[in-house]
């Protein structure tokens, strides 16, 4: 059974390492938007056979196709694909009174339904208009008039769906999203602290700031989630409890980018100074630095972990610690930069600007007096007073 057992465990470690674990996951967002898809489809083809359509194909079509992954962009593609629908079904009808049922008049019905889906700027139906034109003129008016109200009725059963039965809000994603960079900058900052009890080589130096320019990128990704989460929430019925929790994140994403941008300059006044990170003089300043980065790495994962559990004590309380530490280092480096008396070309400039920059960092996820405490406004009343 063992054998079998380790077996199976490298078959599966090899199956993973083509990538096929990834590529036949489905995540659970995007597998509640496909159940609901399939339920307002199915509801809508109920609908239109009671209504006595003879195509009620053409309203599930309708739902399939509003369906999305926020009620928002349900709401504004039902809107979209009825208008196309429409306009197409007016122009065909127009036409074929006027010009009749030709191939030219047939080419110049799809050429007006497509700039005229341009122009309405009707997104990812723009189409839609010449393609109802084209079919209204091959299958005649009554057909239009049909897909016209199955339309309607699918689009307006999938928007309902997607509204009244657990609608998206993606706040938790972008909660999720900001705590994974929270944990990249702790990560990096923790290694740079390292790096300098142990005097890097340049190549490790330039590495971590090309670390620090991917987290920046990280930090555009988390933006584009809390929008995303932002727009999850509006025609929400799930709004008010969500609303406060996104102005949380919002704030901690502004602190994200701030400390990604003082790591950065760390990193960078770093890369100037290594010629004279081994000089005796730099020595004590760099002792006291490495602490103080020790400590804001501590802060920034903690910052990162309230972004999905604002009411965790314990959290607020290590951050509280490790600022304290943090300030205590900060002081020790400033005592240690006044002290150098005979400092190397240029290394007191830089030294004084990463402290500066350390400063920074740690007030900006401060949890007790720091310059975001709506970023962790929402346990608040945890925090004992000091």
């Amino acid at each position: 059974m063992v054998a079998v057992s380790a077996w199976l465990e490298q078959r599966v470690a090899r199956v993973r390492s083509f990538g096929v674990r990834e590529a036949l996951t489905i995540e659970g967002a995007t597998m509640r938007r496909l159940v609901k898809t399939t339920l307002a489809a199915t509801l809508a083809w109920e609908v239109a056979a009671l209504m006595n359509s003879p195509r009620p194909v053409l309203a599930p079509l309708g739902a399939i196709l509003v369906v999305q992954v926020t009620v928002r962009s349900s709401f504004s593609r039902s809107i979209q694909l009825t208008v196309a629908v429409t306009v197409g079904l007016g122009g065909a009808l127009l036409l074929g009174h006027v010009l009749g049922l030709h191939w030219w008049s047939v080419g110049l019905a799809i050429l007006l339904g497509l700039i005229v889906g341009e122009l309405l700027r009707l997104g990812p139906f723009s189409a839609q208009a010449a393609v109802s034109a084209l079919l209204a003129l091959s299958l005649g008016s009554t057909y239009g008039y049909e897909r016209l109200v199955d339309t309607a009725i699918g689009a307006l059963i999938g928007v309902l769906v997607n509204a009244l039965i657990a609608p998206p809000t993606y706040v938790q994603e972008a909660s999720q999203a900001l705590r994974r960079v929270g944990d990249d900058l702790s990560v990096l900052l923790d290694d740079v602290a390292a790096g300098l009890h142990g005097q890097p080589d340049l190549n490790t130096v330039q590495r971590w700031l090309a670390r620090a320019r991917e987290i920046s990128a990280s930090i555009s990704a988390a933006d584009s989630t809390v929008n995303q989460g932002e727009e999850s929430l509006r025609f929400n019925h799930r709004k008010a409890a969500e609303l406060a929790r996104l102005e949380r994140l919002g704030e901690a994403r502004v602190a994200f980018e701030h400390v990604t941008n003082q790591t950065r300059g760390i990193v960078r006044s770093l890369v100037e100074l290594h010629p004279q990170l081994q000089s005796p003089e730099v020595a004590p300043v760099l002792t006291a630095l490495d602490e103080l980065l020790c400590s804001a790495s501590v802060q920034v994962a903690t910052f990162g972990r309230l972004q999905q559990q604002p009411d965790t004590p314990a959290d607020r309380d290590e951050s509280e610690r490790a600022h304290q530490a943090a300030l205590a280092a900060r002081d020790q480096a400033a005592k240690a930069l006044r002290a150098m008396t005979e400092p190397a070309d240029g290394a007191a400039r830089l030294l004084a600007s990463i402290l500066v920059d350390g400063e920074r960092l740690i007030r900006e996820v401060d949890t007790r007096d720091g310059v975001h405490m709506g970023a962790v406004a929402a346990g608040a009343s945890s925090v004992r007073a000091r």
